[in-house]
């Protein structure tokens, strides 16, 4: 201490030398004239991954040989975000990352077992079937500093970093052979990184491979991928999921719709532009929406529902991925196995009037592209469209775009009767008016608009009122409001054969009006119009959108 205050003190006696005022004038004065120039500088983060070695992984294996180290590719990850950062692995087959089938490996045949999926048998089991793994190490040249740049191989399958019980439990280490993920799994971090040398310094994280060939297995090529990506640790874990065009921004720390919970809700919503796009993807089937925060506060779907039904009793939905068992504060366990049949193009037997069991059909890729429905045979003839059943059906190639490159809010999404809309069998049960039943096909953690007297918020007539709706006239007083915010397409509706697409609306409520009724919204041609309380038979094919929860 004695020396410290020495030097301290010497300090301020060789300033004082320098300028007899220099202690007086520490403290800015009203007196003096002065000016300060202040200097910031920004060092923006910077991260990349690098691979040499890539696409060599070639093997030549018999029926029934296992072999290991199958080639090796080196990555090379640098960033100087001192928080660190992470390496996620997915499989990836084709054009999918992540999914059912992205971590096999593909043969060129067609036959019926040009496949290996991932696994760890490296000989003949009962069955005997082939697999193939992954595994990473980590390498560091001579000249690293120990452990300066060191990474993390994370254990599986946590995508967190590992405790150190998570540690010491027997949980297989992608340091090991370990199961492709087909979905992104964290596989190794650091953290911290400062280390911004070339990409051929540092430490190394290598990859290989290995592969059991069963007995059976037809020769052929089999072919697979991984996909390495490098995310900051504040940033959500990679989407598998492909943004549409229309909103290629995704919602800040999710993926999935099924994401969103009534803890998190709040939170995201204030981190939302009001009525700017962003997207999601529905988990049960990969398929992404744009969704928005819209003027009544809450977040919204501006796509039209696409989930395909499947109905001949081999999927059950449940609550953790469908808007089952909604108890009014959390999902209590509930699920649904569809029991008809999806209907097929121009299916008569489609029941209109006294359906109260389940009923959808998917159109295909349709799109409406924004004109309005000529309003007579002679037009639509003329513009070379179809005129089936006059009066009835109009399909009008000026109308619909049959163009996956269409405008993503004009896809006209697959229509449900009121029964599939509310997520059951027979609904012939329910029959007391304006009783809302709370369960819908919507993603868990979304549900259906409410109608009828229901005029709260998180119903149609509340959002309308919104954007300027007048509930005296049905009128919107600014129409444009359907392209800037909203996005309700006039998707038309389906009752056994294609109608009213490009000449109106229609959209499902969760709300019965009677034992053979459900409220829906509908929106008119010029899409000025708008009557969000209307009653209609349960068997019509209308429209869903969702809001969460």
């Amino acid at each position: 201490m004695k020396s410290y205050a020495t030097f301290i003190t010497n300090i301020l006696i060789t300033t004082t030398l320098l300028s007899g005022t220099i202690l007086a004038s520490t403290l800015v004065s009203a007196d003096n004239d002065s000016v300060v120039d202040e200097i910031n500088i920004t060092v923006p983060v910077s991260c990349s991954i690098s691979g040499t070695g890539m696409n060599t992984h070639n093997a030549n294996i018999a029926n029934g040989i296992y072999t290991a180290d199958i080639g090796t590719t080196t990555l090379h990850a640098f960033c100087n975000d001192n928080e660190g950062f992470a390496i996620y692995a997915a499989g990836y087959t084709g054009d999918e990352i992540g999914g059912t089938n992205s971590n096999k490996l593909v043969g060129t045949s067609a036959s019926g077992n040009a496949v290996i999926e991932s696994g760890l048998a490296t000989s003949a089991g009962n069955p005997d079937v082939s697999n193939w793994a992954m595994k990473l190490a980590i390498t560091q040249d001579s000249g690293d500093v120990a452990g300066t740049n060191a990474f993390t191989i994370d254990f599986a399958p946590n995508v967190d970093l590992p405790s150190q019980a998570e540690q010491s439990a027997t949980q297989a280490s992608f340091s090991q052979y370990h199961v492709v993920p087909n979905e992104y799994t964290k596989v190794a971090h650091k953290n911290s990184a400062t280390d911004m040398t070339d990409t051929t310094g540092g430490v190394k994280l290598t990859t290989t491979y290995a592969a059991y060939i069963s007995k059976t297995q037809a020769a052929d090529t089999y072919s697979g991928q991984v996909i390495y990506t490098l995310v900051h640790p504040s940033s959500a874990k990679p989407s598998i999921v492909t943004p549409p065009t229309s909103c290629p921004t995704q919602v800040s720390g999710l993926t999935y719709m099924q994401d969103i919970t009534s803890s998190n809700k709040s939170t995201i919503l204030s981190n939302m532009t009001e009525d700017a796009e962003y997207y999601l993807a529905d988990k049960r089937d990969g398929k992404t929406y744009c969704v928005a925060k819209l003027k009544d506060g809450n977040l919204w779907m501006t796509q039209n529902l696409d989930h395909d039904i499947v109905t001949d009793g081999s999927v059950t939905y449940d609550n953790t991925t469908t808007d089952l068992g909604w108890n009014g504060t959390s999902y209590s366990t509930a699920n649904w196995t569809p029991a008809s049949a999806t209907k097929a193009t121009s299916d008569t037997t489609w029941s209109t009037s006294s359906s109260t069991t389940p009923e959808s059909y998917d159109p295909g890729e349709l799109y409406w592209n924004g004109e309005q429905y000529p309003s007579d045979q002679t037009s639509c003839e003329a513009a070379d469209g179809v005129w089936e059943y006059d009066g009835w059906i109009y399909s009008c190639n000026n109308a619909i775009l049959t163009s996956p490159t269409g405008n993503s809010h004009y896809h006209l999404g697959n229509y449900y009767n009121w029964t599939t809309a509310v997520a059951m069998n027979d609904s012939s049960s329910y029959t007391a008016n304006n009783t809302d039943v709370n369960q819908s096909v919507c993603p868990a953690g979304w549900t259906l608009p409410k109608s009828g007297n229901n005029t709260s918020n998180g119903s149609f007539q509340y959002l309308f009122v919104q954007y300027g709706w007048d509930s005296s006239s049905y009128q919107m007083t600014n129409p444009n409001i359907w392209d800037a915010a909203i996005k309700l397409p006039l998707s038309g509706e389906w009752a056994g054969l294609s109608n009213n697409v490009s000449i109106n609306g229609y959209f499902w409520s969760s709300v019965i009006n009677s034992s053979s009724g459900a409220f829906y919204s509908s929106i008119d041609g010029e899409r000025s119009t708008v009557a969000p309380n209307q009653i209609i038979y349960r068997g019509y094919g209308y429209s869903v959108r969702c809001l969460a929860r």
